[in-house]
């Protein structure tokens, strides 16, 4: 029973014919009031101790008398079904990285307000970087993703290429051009219809066929932890890009506590005022990032993994 709970709270507990796992849990902060009811509690501490996908979970469970550990994320196991042999894994793929689009209109009120600096700052970074913001601009992802929210929903002619550019501008001082362009870009958000037409099975597929390409790829560069931590899990070396923004209890890429724990497992740049830097020591070795860099992962993510393959294991047996 891993996973993120629960919009629906009213759903909560479950029957009492599920016999549980409780492993990788996280209780959104959202939904925390409603599921930590007294029957909630209950039903936790009946299938008990909870594993806890981040320490926010488990000190919130800790606070309500329910037994809990932190066993990190069940992704981490997904390299016993999808690794790749090293020497065939090949291509970058660049997915949700998170990077700064300041607006240029905004709308308050019935009030629009302009930011004629910042389109002016966009201007200018698209002068400086045509070529290269152009071809970007040109990939779906571009039209699609927003650092900051669900899709874009902004359908403005040139506003993909208003974001190409300011990606390309702050990446290319840390990647190299020849990497940028030929990266694969990928997002994780969808727009899916709640009703038949889209099934478990179709999602489900979605997700396997993201596992794969993850599972093949040299490196991955994000700021999804589910793009990042499968890749840990499958041996596909990745960089997690992090910002205020990105580890903030309060931004709007993450909800409270989901990353409390799970973004020490990562190799880490972080990027603050369209600058990269970094405390991990084998990332500082790396001028900047090309098709052909090669370095690992970390390790402290293994202990993990094998811990919660067993838990797995032995319950379904």
């Amino acid at each position: 029973m891993n996973g993120w709970f629960q919009w629906r709270a009213e759903n909560w507990p479950p029957s009492e014919f599920v016999y549980p796992l409780l492993i990788s849990m996280h209780i959104s902060p959202l939904r925390a009031e409603k599921l930590l009811k007294p029957e909630g509690i209950e039903f936790l501490k009946k299938y008990g101790p909870v594993g806890c996908r981040d320490y926010y979970t488990k000190n919130l469970l800790e606070s309500k008398g329910v037994p809990a550990y932190f066993s990190a994320c069940m992704t981490l196991t997904l390299g016993k079904n999808y690794s790749v042999p090293k020497d065939k894994h090949e291509g970058v793929y660049i997915v949700d990285p998170y990077f700064e689009i300041p607006n240029i209109v905004e709308e308050k009120d019935g009030k629009k307000k302009y930011y004629f600096i910042n389109a002016i700052r966009g201007i200018a970074a698209f002068i400086r970087y045509a070529p290269c913001a152009i071809r970007l601009g040109k990939k779906e992802f571009f039209k699609e993703y927003s650092p900051t929210g669900f899709l874009d929903r902004n359908t403005s002619k040139f506003r993909r290429y208003y974001k190409a550019a300011l990606f390309y501008k702050t990446y290319v001082k840390k990647f190299e051009r020849s990497l940028l362009l030929n990266a694969d870009y990928i997002t994780h958000w969808m727009d899916v219809k709640m009703d038949s037409s889209v099934t478990n099975d179709d999602l489900l597929n979605t997700a396997e066929d993201l596992i794969k390409k993850y599972a093949s790829a040299k490196m991955v560069i994000t700021s999804r932890i589910h793009a990042g931590l499968p890749c840990l899990g499958v041996g596909t070396s990745v960089v997690f890009i992090a910002n205020e923004e990105v580890v903030s209890e309060n931004g709007s890429f993450n909800t409270p506590g989901r990353l409390e724990g799970l973004i020490e497992l990562f190799r880490v740049l972080k990027l603050e005022s369209s600058n990269f830097d970094t405390e991990d020591e084998e990332l500082k070795k790396i001028k900047k990032f090309s098709l052909e860099t090669e370095f690992d992962n970390k390790n402290d993510w293994k202990p993990y993994a094998e811990d919660l393959a067993k838990k797995a294991t032995e319950f379904m047996k």
